[in-house]
């Protein structure tokens, strides 16, 4: 039997198997964070993660 590999969360450093973290390499708590501040900052128009997903729909429209 294998066993599951001990890494950290990339945020907070939570040691947790391999296999509880994300594909981003964290933990449920701080994915959970993150999704939340995303949204949030899509709602109010404003922060890195609006302007990255802004720039982002720009380059798509621009590809047409």
């Amino acid at each position: 039997m294998r066993t599951s590999k001990i890494e950290p969360c990339v945020d907070c450093g939570k040691k947790l198997p391999r296999k509880e973290l994300n594909r981003l390499r964290r933990c449920p708590d701080c994915a959970r964070k993150k999704m939340l501040d995303t949204a949030t900052q899509l709602y109010q128009r404003s922060g890195p993660e609006y302007d990255h997903w802004k720039e982002a729909c720009k380059a798509a429209v621009q590809k047409l």
